[in-house]
């Protein structure tokens, strides 16, 4: 998937490939940036590796810079050139002031902490929540519970108590 250090080049694969490469890059090689190359179809598939990225797995990073341009292929079937679109996005890890300024610190205990502080949920159930991107007690609040209730195979009714209680612990008292 990389060809150049911190970089990954978006094609067919699916996308949670992508996602991995992106966070390993991240972690592995303490990069404080990694770029996104795409072309032509895979360009919104980039787009898409971008968001899941910044907004599911790595909360300390954003989008820092977005490069579009075109470059010529030669067709080898056709012996003739073609002009393809580009982008370049680059996600940069944001600098921090303090270590522990982008930790969730609940001071107060009618805050849940964890998603198992939310009553009915348990250990089991925070792993099936984490598992489909739902990490924090926010991520739940900001959840669709159809979707939810389709990939985790738990009642919507069920989801959506929860998913009330998470959207009260979130909202300042």
């Amino acid at each position: 998937m990389a060809r150049e250090a911190n970089t990954v080049y978006i094609g067919r694969k699916p996308l949670m490939n992508y996602v991995l490469a992106v966070i390993t890059s991240f972690n592995a090689s303490n990069a404080n940036q990694v770029v996104l190359k795409a072309r032509g179809g895979a360009i919104s598939a980039a787009v898409d590796v971008a968001e899941i990225s910044t907004r599911r797995f790595l909360k300390n990073v954003s989008v820092d810079r977005i490069d579009i341009g075109s470059e010529e292929i030669h067709l080898r079937d056709e012996n003739r050139m073609k002009t393809v679109s580009t982008m370049e996005i680059t996600l940069a890890r944001a600098q921090k002031k303090n270590e522990t300024e982008d930790e969730e610190k609940p001071t107060d205990k009618k805050h849940p902490a964890k998603l198992t502080d939310i009553k009915g949920i348990g250990a089991k159930t925070a792993e099936q929540l984490e598992s489909a991107g739902i990490n924090t007690i926010l991520d739940l609040a900001n959840s669709d519970p159809t979707k939810l209730s389709k990939h985790l195979q738990i009642s919507e009714k069920r989801l959506s108590k929860w998913i009330d209680e998470a959207e009260k612990s979130t909202k300042p008292q």
